[in-house]
């Protein structure tokens, strides 16, 4: 451990100027968790019906957050959306109700595994419908949730126990003590994932609970957590001898049972999450994060497996203790692991993992070339956490790059999941199918924020949204062709006349934008921040944006190739991708785009913009060929067509039938040489940020 100060956090992009700390602290935390759980905290005055309706009873928890929030998402029953993002969401039931529920509970009803993590999936499943009903009051979804939650509660042992574990294998009967010295080979083969398991069905059975006031749904919840109590801590068994990641695994319970604290207010809970933070750092096991940002950037020993999912649940879970418990150690771990290490990676196209990041980075060691989609979603749901902690807009604009360019590349268009690893022994439990769909359904969650005095606009998007402020509710109507277009039109209707703010998030990446309400023009737009209009809105606001969408050639620095200087072509908060798909006869590596002056690129849309056809988009871009054309040498001069590097393909065969049965993985290993987002410059003297 080391002695340092706790820097006061305040800058332009956050929501206020108060500082949330300032003191001599110590710090014994890292990393390692899992489960999905409420990116929000439910209001009370959510009005919905019962769950057999396939409308949900949003519900208050019960303590009071001692740290309150900057900005709160907006409950997903009261958006909807119609755009881009809503089309993926809009899958949902169908990808939920082919069957997978009936085969994820099934691996309970006759427990026997003496590994395998089969049973993690049915608590994917509950929060994804859970999030899924509330958004499109689907009965049929509230019929399948009511029947997953009574079968779980029939099927969980009176000691709290439920799982796919033989007898000798649950977590809280193995000799963990007795069997620390053996080795398993593979390192998964053992008794590693029971406590996994319920880490994720606590999760599924936490969001049925706010979601729907299902008290009995809680009340399995808290057995759970009550039976991990009785077995691990001191003088019970070690949690840390569960060899699981080297201690992540065992170590994720942070997240749901910070949860069920703040649910409940039971100190039990907050006292057992405590105990897992002190357990992050022991020898061999998860490593020790210091509150100062490391020289390294990156201060964690070469032999740690940081497995992303785990990695970044665990800090949302911290940052979910911090708001319960006001001790500033874990905002700060999770605050200087964001500056340490994800704003680099956010900042560069490491978009996966599977790119070298810029000097004194690393992508961590994961178990594949590149990350999961397991690991996609708790990186925006931990972002967002912090967003709601601090107010600041730097959070929401890395869940918008990620959002677009990574969680939307895992949802193909034909309804399968491409996980973005090997390919699996079977695509029947595959992680990444329940995960991305956790994911997908809490996007409409953060397409709105609320502050004490106002509405934050996160997500351009065409949607509608009733939202509460100064006492009464107020409908924003969205309608835009964002992503492709950079024109934003709001409507913002209060019941009757009142004063609040409007918060614009106006895009980091953005070189230009303009805003007008009702025709005249807003002052103090400034990217990477929130545009405040404090007003008295009446009804029937029109309120404008303009973000100028021209591609922007951006400087990387990247170690491989001796550290020469590439550029990655970006349009609005798009990745800008070229394949073989699209120039057949084209070698990849041999092109240049033609940069112009203040690193713009002319880039023409060939096709209309339309946000839901956007898998379908294709651009011009200029481009020189076979080293031809450097300088003023006009020759090699060509056209190439790129496309959102979302929807630009894993590879250029064929995409393959799909499989038979209800759960469909598309496995192609990667994106190989078929895609390419990185460019050589062809002046080294361009103004290119």
């Amino acid at each position: 451990m080391i002695e340092t100060r706790m820097p006061e956090i305040s800058r332009p992009g956050m929501l206020h100027g108060n500082k949330l700390g300032s003191r001599q602290i110590h710090l014994l935390a890292a990393l390692g968790m899992v489960v999905a759980l409420t990116s929000g905290r439910p209001a009370a005055s959510a009005e919905h019906s019962s769950p057999a309706s396939g409308r949900a009873t949003a519900v208050q928890a019960s303590l009071a957050p001692v740290v309150p929030d900057q900005c709160t998402p907006l409950e997903i029953g009261r958006v909807r959306l119609s755009g881009l993002l809503g089309k993926h969401v809009d899958f949902l039931p169908n990808r939920l109700l082919k069957g997978q529920r009936e085969a994820y509970a099934a691996v309970f009803e006759n427990p026997g595994d003496t590994n395998s993590w089969r049973a993690e999936h049915i608590g994917k499943w509950l929060e994804t419908a859970c999030n899924a009903m509330a958004y499109s009051h689907d009965a049929r979804l509230g019929r399948a949730v009511n029947g997953v939650v009574d079968r779980l509660i029939q099927l969980q042992q009176p000691d709290g126990w439920l799982g796919s574990y033989a007898p000798g294998y649950r977590f809280h009967k193995y000799d963990w003590k007795g069997n620390q010295g053996k080795k398993y080979e593979p390192f998964w083969d053992g008794p590693f994932y029971d406590v996994w398991c319920h880490y994720l069905t606590m999760g599924g059975l936490i969001r049925c609970y706010e979601t729907t006031g299902n008290l009995q749904a809680l009340d399995a919840a808290k057995k759970i957590a009550d039976l991990l109590i009785a077995t691990f801590g001191p003088g019970r068994q070690d949690l840390m001898l569960i060899n699981h990641d080297h201690g992540f695994g065992p170590g994720v319970g942070v997240l749901p049972v910070s949860k069920l604290y703040l649910l409940t207010g039971d100190s039990r809970y907050r006292d057992f999450a405590k105990y897992i933070t002190t357990q992050y750092g022991r020898t061999g096991k998860v490593p020790i994060t210091m509150t100062g940002i490391q020289d390294d950037r990156y201060p964690f020993p070469d032999w740690a497996q940081i497995k992303h999912c785990e990695f970044e649940l665990c800090l949302a879970g911290m940052c979910q203790l911090y708001r319960g418990t006001g001790e500033p150690q874990f905002f700060a771990t999770a605050r200087n692991i964001y500056e340490g290490y994800f704003a680099p990676l956010n900042d560069t196209m490491s978009l996966h993992g599977f790119k070298t990041p810029p000097p004194g980075m690393r992508v961590p060691d994961t178990y594949y070339g590149f990350l999961e989609t397991c690991d996609i979603v708790p990186m925006l749901r931990w972002y967002v956490e912090m967003a709601r902690i601090t107010g600041d807009s730097k959070y929401l604009d890395a869940v918008e790059w990620n959002l677009y360019n990574s969680l939307l590349s895992r949802d193909l268009p034909d309804g399968r999941v491409w996980p973005g690893v090997d390919e699996p022994k079977s695509d029947f439990f595959h992680c990444c199918y329940s995960m991305l769909a956790v994911g997908i359904s809490y996007v409409p969650n953060w397409a709105y924020f609320t502050t004490s005095k106002g509405i934050i606009v996160n997500l351009y998007e065409s949607s509608t949204a009733s939202i509460r402020v100064a006492g009464q509710s107020v409908k924003i109507r969205q309608t835009t062709e964002y992503p492709l277009d950079g024109t934003v039109k709001l409507s913002v209707e209060p019941e009757k006349t009142a004063v609040f703010d409007l918060l614009l998030r106006i895009p980091k990446w953005c070189r230009g934008a303009s805003v007008s309400v009702n025709g005249s023009a807003v002052e103090g737009v400034v990217p990477g921040e929130f545009l405040r209009i404090s007003r008295e809105w009446k009804r029937s606001n029109r309120v404008t944006l303009s973000f100028d969408m021209g591609t922007r050639a951006v400087r990387r620095s990247f170690e491989k190739n001796g550290g020469v200087p590439e550029v990655t072509l970006e349009r609005g908060p798009l990745l800008l991708a070229l394949t073989t798909k699209l120039n057949p006869g084209i070698e990849l590596e041999s092109v240049i785009p033609t940069v112009g002056s203040g690193g713009f690129v002319e880039c023409r849309a060939m096709l209309k913009p339309k946000a839901v056809k956007a898998n379908t988009m294709r651009f011009m871009v200029g481009a020189t060929m076979g080293g031809a054309g450097i300088g003023n040498d006009p020759a090699g001069q060509a056209s190439i067509i790129m496309t959102p590097y979302a929807f630009s393909g894993v590879s250029d065969k064929p995409v393959p039938k799909p499989r038979e049965g209800v759960f469909n993985v598309y496995s192609e290993d990667g994106v190989g040489k078929s895609v390419k987002v990185e460019f050589p410059l062809s002046r080294t003297g361009n103004a290119i940020r």
